[in-house]
């Protein structure tokens, strides 16, 4: 009678790729904050009504108060009148504020580009800043009806941050791939076509 291989596959190799993709969508994700946040800053400069909730909170803060400090907003923000009424902050002041909530934003990019090599310290220091941004979002803004969805979105990042951060971790305590490899060549057997053999 012939015979046919059968293989059971090793369950560290299904483990393996789960945990690879938990880490892969965390820092995904990850991108899409950053993607975000930085369009929102953008727009927020030239005075779009647009805003994305993928975004962090502290830098877009930033950016908002130099928009208001350096008198950036259209007049009747400020109650009308002309530019000489107020004592608005200079242009340099400006590009400070802009300056520091981009240099905040690529705090989150070096997270996201030196966690790639499987170094998931990198999203606990990502997680880390992400949830003083949401700590900060709490007791800046409050509780307000219609910041629900921001606040849930926050809650879904550090959620996912966590999931990612522990998934690398595991991912560094499973055996190189190879070994894996090798552990399937010698788990597959033989097995009789025949049934009653």
């Amino acid at each position: 009678m012939a015979a046919r291989m059968v293989s059971f596959k090793n369950n560290k190799t299904s483990e393996r790729y789960t945990l690879e993709n938990k880490y892969n969508t965390t820092r995904y994700n990850l991108l899409l904050v950053i993607g975000f946040t930085l369009i929102n800053i953008v727009l927020l400069v030239t005075n779009s009504d647009r805003y994305f909730l993928f975004s962090a909170y502290i830098p877009y803060t930033v950016a908002t108060l130099g928009m208001i400090l350096c008198g950036k907003y259209p007049l009747e923000y400020y109650g009308g009148g002309s530019l000489s009424d107020y004592n608005f902050m200079d242009q340099t002041a400006f590009v400070g504020f802009i300056a520091l909530a981009i240099i905040l934003v690529a705090l989150y990019v070096l997270a996201y580009v030196f966690s790639k090599k499987l170094r998931p310290g990198w999203l606990i220091f990502a997680l880390v800043i992400f949830i003083l941004d949401t700590l900060f979002m709490f007791i800046d803004a409050g509780i307000q009806t219609d910041m629900i969805i921001d606040y849930l979105f926050h809650i879904w990042v550090i959620v996912s941050l966590a999931i990612g951060m522990s998934a690398g971790y595991k991912l560094k305590k499973l055996p190189p791939e190879e070994e894996e490899l090798a552990e399937e060549e010698a788990e597959t057997v033989t097995v009789s076509a025949d049934p009653e053999e």
